[in-house]
């Protein structure tokens, strides 16, 4: 339903603003009552549960990617009206503190990652500036492998019919949830392709602008994660580098091959930084 559509790709772009029931209502075009129902009815959970979730799994994010990052400062940041009301929302889904939650989940991350770096340090890290990019794309969710690539085919086709495309066109994916954090039937993929001017039509990204680290990848996305972990929580202490706050991991496709599974194409994870 396209309604449903255009409202979620709303709050993707706003959740860190006040959006009450109201005004989520108003920019769908419908009364607060039938917004609610239809909602529910397509989404699985009500529009103002779904946005708590969205922001507590960022929080999760910014817990885990940005550990010297103050609790209150992620509170904010990731639309709480104050640490207190993250603090009680927090608690309310995972049953743990914020803090507690951070420290447990940095110590698995820690075990993970010494146990796979041999693996991945075959595979050195290069650092590169990406210019500016106009991403176009659709979200989907990260459960729904086959579906990627099959978004992927629908993009091309639809960017060379509107002559967005560039002569080799450009495939890239955000990840918006962490697989670490958010349940895979739940966590939200950008599916994307470069194009030549913005559109109204498509969820629109701007990426790059940035220094980036980079490393290659082959796998699905349990592959990914402990690839992107590697960068961000061992390769980074001692490359003078930071991660960049705010800014979305991604990755590069060489190529799409519709006949082909999205974990047997080859990749580059991408992951923003700036010198310390």
């Amino acid at each position: 339903m396209e309604a449903i559509k255009h409202i979620l790709h709303y709050i993707h772009k706003h959740f860190t603003e006040n959006l009450s029931l109201e005004k989520l209502a108003a920019e769908a075009h419908y009364s607060p009552y039938h917004f609610h129902r239809l909602f529910k009815e397509h989404v699985g959970e009500p529009p103002l549960q779904y946005l708590i979730r969205l922001r507590l799994e960022q929080s999760t994010k910014e817990l885990l990617f940005y550990p010297d990052k103050s609790i209150y400062a992620i509170a904010i940041d990731c639309g709480f009206s104050s640490q207190s009301v993250f603090a009680r929302s927090f608690k309310s889904k995972y049953n743990t503190s914020a803090a507690e939650y951070r420290k447990q989940a940095l110590q698995i991350i820690q075990d993970r990652t010494n146990e796979y770096a041999p693996d991945v340090q075959q595979y050195p890290v290069s650092i590169t500036r990406l210019p500016p990019l106009a991403i176009a794309g659709e979200i989907i969710l990260l459960n729904d492998e086959e579906g990627i690539i099959k978004t992927f085919h629908q993009l091309h086709n639809w960017a060379f019919a509107n002559e967005l495309s560039y002569r080799h066109p450009e495939y890239y994916g955000v990840f918006l949830d962490s697989p670490f954090s958010t349940p895979l039937d739940k966590c939200r993929y950008m599916a994307g392709i470069r194009v030549s001017r913005p559109v109204k039509d498509k969820v629109c990204n701007n990426l790059g602008g940035v220094t980036i680290a980079q490393i290659p990848v082959l796998g699905n996305y349990k592959v990914l994660t402990d690839y992107a972990m590697y960068v961000k929580k061992k390769w980074v202490k001692d490359s003078g580098y930071q991660i960049i706050q705010g800014i979305p991991g991604f990755e590069q496709f060489s190529g799409i091959t519709p006949s082909k599974p999205y974990a047997q194409h080859y990749r580059t994870i991408c992951i923003g930084i700036q010198p310390v």
